[in-house]
């Protein structure tokens, strides 16, 4: 039998090494077109290099769709060639055959989430970093930033645990001052502030150091920097970490909510990406029953559950980021597709052929 699965997995792995770049190669092209079209700057040189940092998110998108189809063609092929009626004669079951084959949409899902948490949010950041080049557009303005340090002038040193740049207030403020000589003479410490031309500081304290004999601590209410502070310049000095993979979604997610902002949009990303990273297995397990059947409508009721899945998941993530539903509700759209590949699983006779 391992002879046979062998055989089996070969094939399905043939069909995906034809499938996704095929798949890939479209997305990109039509993504492509439009970035010709609009772009101000013709470097073939940036453009080839955002097409293949695209790559891996339409790998992300396209692999379950295409691990479905692989599966269908499998089926088929079996099917036509009649492959499949001496493995059935020798006392296997097409339930046994896909509980065996389960395993391999199992590691396309595992290579799913290494390629979503290691290899995606690098080439996303350096695919955006290439469009702004090639559009010639500013760098867009993003929400918030956290745990950065910023340097003011050449003594002058600003960190801060979180800072939202729309309303230019955050948490977690310290600056650092050094002489010529690069002795620290003053640290400043804030547990909330607001840039407005000059930094307001709140509930903090100011550490002086005169000499290492001679340190003076007071603490304030309120107290104002004297340093001017531009915020559309600071933009450019801070290094936005805009979460793409699972564990940077989390992490955004839990800062928010240290900090008493809005962690709804973080949450139900994270929970959105948590479900589909497994699509591979859930698709795979769903319509396994259904490749088997010869009814020409089956196409047609894959191509609309396909869709139903994608869309559903879209709709109950924008649903539990406006906080109508737990964000664990998202789960709900791979529950239903199991339950279905179950029920019809265990209706799956030889007569389906």
């Amino acid at each position: 039998m391992k002879i046979l699965y062998r055989y089996l997995y070969k094939k399905l792995t043939v069909y995906l090494l034809i499938l996704v770049p095929s798949f890939s190669f479209v997305a990109v092209l039509a993504e492509l077109i439009e970035l010709l079209r609009k772009a101000k700057n013709l470097d073939f040189t940036a453009i080839l290099l955002y097409t293949i940092y695209q790559t891996p998110e339409k790998i992300y998108y396209i692999l379950p769709v295409s691990m479905v189809i692989a599966f269908f063609l499998l089926a088929k092929d079996l099917i036509n060639s009649r492959e499949i009626y001496p493995i059935l004669l020798n006392g296997l079951s097409l339930k046994k055959i896909g509980f065996s084959l389960f395993i391999f949409p199992a590691f396309v899902s595992g290579i799913q989430i290494l390629n979503h948490e290691f290899v995606m949010p690098q080439a996303k950041k350096n695919a955006e970093e290439i469009y702004r080049i090639i559009k010639k557009k500013t760098k867009s303005e993003p929400l918030i930033a956290y745990s950065s340090w910023v340097t003011i002038d050449k003594r002058t040193f600003l960190y801060f645990s979180f800072f939202d740049l729309r309303k230019k207030e955050g948490k977690g403020l310290t600056i650092l001052r050094y002489d010529r000589n690069f002795n620290p003479v003053i640290r400043i410490e804030g547990k909330s502030f607001k840039i407005d031309k000059e930094i307001h500081i709140k509930n903090g304290k100011i550490i002086t150091i005169n000499s290492l004999s001679n340190i003076n601590l007071k603490k304030f209410s309120s107290f104002v920097f004297p340093e001017k502070m531009d915020v559309e310049n600071l933009k450019k000095l801070i290094k936005v970490k805009k979460p793409v993979s699972i564990r940077q979604l989390y992490r955004s997610a839990k800062i928010a909510e240290k900090f008493g902002y809005p962690s709804a949009y973080y949450w139900s990303k994270m929970y959105s990406k948590l479900s589909t990273v497994i699509a591979p297995l859930i698709l795979s397990f769903s319509f396994y029953p259904f490749i088997w059947s010869r009814k020409k409508s089956t196409i047609v009721i894959i191509a609309f559950l396909l869709l139903g899945y994608w869309y559903s998941t879209a709709f109950l993530s924008t649903m539990a980021q406006s906080n109508v539903i737990p964000y664990y509700g998202i789960f709900a759209v791979d529950v239903v597709y199991v339950l279905l590949g179950l029920v019809f699983y265990r209706k799956l006779k030889f007569s389906e052929l």
